[in-house]
């Protein structure tokens, strides 16, 4: 009987991963019909390794009619010298906000110049591809907001690198089984969006991505379009602290994602332990790069990212219990308490 047991369970893995697959491929359904001027907001600090090729990738969009702004600290700022050579606006931070970030502080300095009646916020190490921006914006029709978590591509390949790859992935994990949230590196709202209460909910916060994803879900819906998926650009000295930081904001605003991804991967180091003895305990780990395959193969670069998501998980598993004693986080530069 107990023998009868172990062999159902990845099955049942099994199926539960290809029904997870099937339901991201439904996603790509989702589309809509709206349409306007839409204003690009690109919070910038430092020189990001592959950033003139992100910045063009934005310049050469196939949507009709748009801006593309960039928020620096400084005009001293490294990055500026590169981004005036192209056709953007660069503005300066300004003191908008002072319990906040530094990242929300520069996106509601963007948003104070934007002319655009949709608003786009993004990050400066990614690379998108030339649909992304018709793909965000058009199911704003459907959605009070959209987004898409970006696929890994390390700037050279590296075992930190391949780790954080790996890592990356999980952003996917998470929308499945947390519920959607939004990625402060690809997310569309209209402008009106945007009232007093917003501004003043994101003045008072860290988190970008967690305080809108809130209101977003007390308002409506969020689409969440895999269609629209771009690459995120790295290349990852400070891996574990890294890690530290997305592991925390994950387990303060989606602990139900953060204890089912846990528990998945327990379940994985289960299947690896028991693989020893038969092979079809290896089948889910199998399944589990597959299905990662399925999801990134139209980036071009689906291989090592899916690979690595293997290894990841016992990273991430092994990284846990300390990451869960951090009081603070160190995120571009400042000191957080969570």
């Amino acid at each position: 009987m107990l023998i009868e047991f172990l062999i159902l369970l990845p099955i049942l893995a099994n199926l539960l991963l290809i029904y997870q697959t099937l339901k991201e491929i439904e996603l790509r359904k989702i589309s809509g019909n709206f349409m306007g001027f839409a204003s690009v907001i690109i919070p910038i600090k430092g020189l990001d390794v592959n950033l003139e090729d992100n910045v063009l990738s934005l310049l050469n969009q196939d949507y009709p009619a748009y801006e593309v702004i960039y928020v620096v600290d400084s005009y001293e700022d490294i990055c500026v010298p590169i981004l005036r050579k192209y056709n953007v606006k660069i503005i300066k931070t300004e003191d908008v906000c002072s319990l906040c970030s530094g990242k929300i502080r520069a996106q509601l300095t963007g948003l104070k110049y934007a002319k655009g009646e949709i608003i786009v916020f993004g990050d400066s190490d990614t690379w998108y591809p030339k649909y992304w921006l018709r793909e965000l914006v058009k199911p704003l029709s459907n959605f009070v907001a959209t987004t898409v978590f970006s696929w890994p591509k390390p700037y050279k390949l590296t075992l930190k690198n391949f780790i954080r790859a790996g890592f990356w992935t999980f952003g996917f994990e998470s929308q499945a089984v947390g519920g959607t949230f939004l990625w402060g590196g690809s997310m569309a709202f209209r402008r009106d969006f945007f009232d007093d209460y917003v501004i003043s909910e994101l003045s008072k916060n860290w988190c970008d991505d967690c305080t809108l994803t809130r209101i977003a879900k007390e308002r409506g819906k969020i689409g969440f379009v895999i269609n629209a998926m771009p690459l995120n650009i790295f290349d990852e000295n400070d891996l574990i602290n890294w890690s530290k930081r997305q592991m925390i904001t994950v387990y303060l605003y989606s602990r139900r994602g953060f204890y089912a991804f846990i528990l998945i991967a327990i379940f994985m180091l289960f299947f690896l332990i028991l693989s020893f003895f038969s092979l079809v305990f290896i089948t889910p780990l199998i399944t589990w790069i597959i299905k990662n395959i399925i999801r990134g193969f139209k980036t071009g670069y689906a291989i090592i990212p899916s690979l690595a998501s293997v290894v990841a998980i016992f990273y991430t598993l092994l990284l846990t219990p300390f990451t869960l004693k951090q009081k603070y986080i160190i995120w571009r530069g400042n000191k957080y308490k969570v």
